[in-house]
Parts: C-alpha cells; structure tokens; sequence
C-alpha cells in the first residue's frame, strides 16, 4: 500500500471497510516533492499505478481506480467538490473518493469579498487568502490524483454575487454531473440544519447535488439507503439507480396522509411490495414502510429510525417535474434536515405534451385553471378553449368566445407552476389555426401587446370594437390604458 504524499502511511490492519483514522488538512502544506499546481491540470489518474489498491484521502478509504469504473454509473463522472476548509467541509472531501465511478474531481474554494479568509485562516497574515487557499487546495489534489482520481482545484475571488452562484458557475463550465457540499460552513446563515451556501447551491442547481452528514466515512459509503417512493417518474429513475449506488440495504418509503382511506393503503402497500421485489432481484435487502403525515418529516424520521447512510431523492416529485421549479419542497426540506447523507438526483424528462382543442365535457378542467384568473367559466354554448396538456394535466389555455357581433379571443392563461416554457404561445397558436379566418378582436393587456403583435393583432380605437365586445369593458368609462388595456384586433385570413 502506497503512502500518501506528505507521509501518511496507514497501518496494513486499517483497510477497506474498516473506520479510517482521521488526518486534517487545513494546515498540513502540499508534498514539496512536486511543485504545486495552481489551477492547472493535474496529470491522468492511476497511469504509474497498479490497478488495484487502497488509499486514505482525508481519513476515508478510495477504491482502486479500475473497481470504481467497473459500477459503471455516470452520475459521478466530473464531481466539483465546494470546501470553505471547515471540517463539515472535510466530511465531504473524504466521501468524494467513495463515489462510485468517480473519475475526475474539481475542488472549489471562494474567497468572500469581505475579506474574512485573512482572519479566519490566522498566523499567516502576510500572505494573500488566494495563496493560502491554493496551498489548501494543492494538498487535496494531490491526494485525489495518488488515488487515481483526476483532480484540478480553482481559487475564485466572490465578487459580484453570492459563493452559491460562483460553485455553479464553475461546475457548468467544468462540465459536472454531481457537485458535492459539506452540511455547514462558515455561512450559517440560511435554514438551522443547512449552511447558508450549500442552501444556495441546493435550490439552484440543474446536476446531482450530494449534502454529506457522515462524520465516519467509510465504505461502502451508501451501506443503508431510504429511497422515497411517490410512485412517479421520478421516484421509478431513482429506484432503478440503487444498485450502481452500491446499496447493501433499502427502505422504500411511501407517505399517505395523517387519515388515508383504506383503498389508498391497501394499494400503497401492493405497490411498494412489487417494486421491492424488482429491487430485491438486483441483490439488494429491500424493506418497504408506508408512513403517515408530512412527506418531508416522514422520511427524515425513517431514516433516523434505520440510521441511514442515505436518502436518495429526485429533486422534483411525482408532479414537480413538470413543473417550473428548480426543487420540490420534500426535497429542499429533507435536504436541509436530515439526519444523514443526502443525494438529490436531477433528472431530465422528456415530457409528454398535447396541444388541442378541448371537449365540452372537459369544461370543468378549464374552470379550475382560471380559479385564480378574474372568476372565468366556460360556457360550452358560446365558447371554443384550446389547452396545452403535460402528462395529461392541463397547464395552459386559451378561449375564443362567439358575441353576436364577433369573435373575442380572452381567457389565455397558464397554471403558475407551468409558466416560463411558452406553454401560453402553444394554446394561442393552436386557437388561431382553428378560429383565425374570423376577424378576432380583444383587450390586451398593456404589457402584451407585443407578444400579441406577433400574431398579427394590432392596436385600435375602443371605438372600433363590436359593441358587444367593447361592453365588457364599460366600466373603464373610455380610459383603457388607464385600466391597463389596449383593444386588438386580428383579420380573419
């Protein structure tokens, strides 16, 4: 077994599954056998080295570099690992090596702009936060990289923005699958379980993010697992993940509510004992719970009830995914209070979407996406409602309504969980494919007139209203841009 650089050797009886003996890495410098590598590439992981062996990095234990990449799972492929050198910090450098199928680690230090590394890193007053954390980060590559692991680190100056949103900026341009975060820092100014940094890079960010609780790393790093199970897209991508995870032991976890009718549990309990039997095939002790209340709280006190090593979670639920939202609740609060190592999946779904015309009897569908939308109804004899449907839930919709006199075009509205993905375009796009020979009139509102005005509505005089139309908006008395209205008009081709 080879020693580590700066002259580690661990004893031959500490080895593979066994609690490492911790070494700190806040004032220990870089080996001075090799100059430090501020920022550049380290050289390829494992090309002098045997293909298997064990090494310490931090007090955890690494796989040979051939076991890792034989699990085959890609979700740590390119991992950036966030460090404020604090030793919830640490916690999560040594877990890094026991990724499975790890190759290639980015180690990450921002120095805050208020100048706080000269007095929190103290008896090196003359030199630059930079250098010291450059020297920091030097130690840790080189460790990484005699595990066989390639490994680069950056030093970023914070600058304009929050530590989060510079994490993230790294990690997309490295290319990362995974970004991994220490439960606290020097910031505990965000939830009380959660460093106010690593709240950041939670809620924001589009690849897997793995908080690390574990004081004791050790392999394999995910012995006991809750998987929490909605029986949705994302929950069945989780599931079927749990063997590359290297999982000894799951616990699939259903949530019902504090008082679920009989039907639901019965069918709970049916579903989850066939999924563990599909997991269970895999080689894995599968167990199921169906608990009661909260989600959130639920599955954070099953896993301090199985001391878990792991709560593997999608970080959009059963109907979050098709959604807007960066993160569902379940997720961000089990994120922020659990009681162990927590990996949040981001996945990407092809979502199934229809855009058309609804039926008469699909009305009340209608109704309940304008709840929230001036009291509006469909009126099956007078209206035609065009709707834009993602896994089969109505997101988005658009009405044309026949006056005596004309064709008013109203009602275009879309669920707020769905905005932001042109959801409303699709609705009005298909309304005027089927309604468009008519001359179509309507009240925009003053902050859509353009978006309209690529349909070929333009602006007229309230005047030139049919008077049906022009009497819904009496109460104006003549003052539409006061009411923040401007009257459109379409022709018919």
């Amino acid at each position: 077994m080879r020693a580590l650089q700066g002259g580690l050797n661990p004893p031959e009886h500490l080895i593979r599954g066994r609690k490492m003996p911790e070494f700190c890495l806040l004032d220990e410098p870089p080996s001075r056998s090799a100059p430090l590598r501020h920022g550049h590439p380290l050289p390829a992981s494992g090309k002098n080295s045997p293909p298997h062996f064990t090494e310490y990095i931090g007090g955890g234990i690494v796989f040979g570099l051939e076991e890792r990449l034989h699990i085959g799972i890609e979700l740590f492929k390119r991992v950036v690992i966030a460090t404020d050198f604090s030793v919830h910090a640490q916690e999560a450098l040594n877990a890094v090596s026991l990724l499975p199928g790890v190759r290639s680690v980015l180690v990450v230090h921002v120095i805050p702009h208020d100048g706080s590394e000269r007095a929190w890193i103290s008896g090196h007053l003359l030199r630059s936060g930079a250098e010291i954390g450059a020297e920091k980060l030097a130690a840790i590559t080189e460790r990484y990289v005699a595990a066989g692991i390639d490994a680069d680190y950056r030093v970023i100056e914070q600058g304009e923005g929050d530590i989060a949103s510079k994490i993230l900026d790294v990690a997309g341009k490295y290319g990362a699958t995974a970004i991994v975060v220490g439960a606290h820092g020097h910031g505990m100014i965000g939830s009380l379980f959660l460093g106010n940094v690593s709240a950041g890079v939670l809620e924001r960010a589009d690849i897997h993010v793995i908080i690390v609780r574990d004081e004791h790393v050790e392999p394999p790093l995910f012995r006991t697992v809750i998987c929490p199970v909605d029986f949705g897209k994302p929950s069945a991508e989780a599931t079927a993940l749990l063997a590359d995870l290297g999982a000894e032991r799951v616990a699939l976890v259903h949530v019902l509510p504090d008082h679920p009718d009989e039907a639901s549990a019965l069918e709970a309990e049916q579903k989850l004992s066939a999924l563990s039997e599909t997991v269970a095939a895999r080689g894995i002790r599968a167990e199921t719970r169906v608990l009661r209340g909260k989600p959130s709280s639920a599955i954070i006190r099953a896993a301090q009830d199985l001391e878990a090593d792991l709560i593997l979670i999608p970080r959009l639920g059963r109907t979050d995914y098709m959604s807007s939202i960066s993160i569902g609740s379940t997720a961000r609060v089990v994120g922020e209070g659990a009681p162990c190592t927590v990996l949040i999946l981001s996945l990407v779904f092809s979502l199934g979407i229809e855009t058309r015309e609804l039926e008469s009897s699909e009305f009340p569908l209608v109704d309940a996406v304008w709840e929230k939308y001036h009291g509006q109804h469909a009126d099956p004899t007078t209206d035609r409602i065009f709707g834009v449907f993602v896994e089969g839930t109505l997101a988005a919709v658009a009405r044309c309504r026949r006056h005596p006199d004309g064709f008013e075009v109203d009602g275009v509205f879309t669920s707020p969980g769905f905005r932001g993905r042109g959801y409303a375009r699709h609705a009005v796009e298909a309304l005027l494919d089927a309604c468009g020979t008519d001359d179509l009139y309507m009240h925009s509102t003053l902050e859509l007139v353009v978006f309209y005005g690529h349909y070929g509505f333009v602006a007229i005089p309230e005047s030139a209203l049919p008077k049906t139309i022009r009497e819904r908006y009496s109460f104006a008395l003549g003052n539409m841009e006061g009411s923040n209205v401007q009257p459109m008009m379409r022709k018919g081709k």
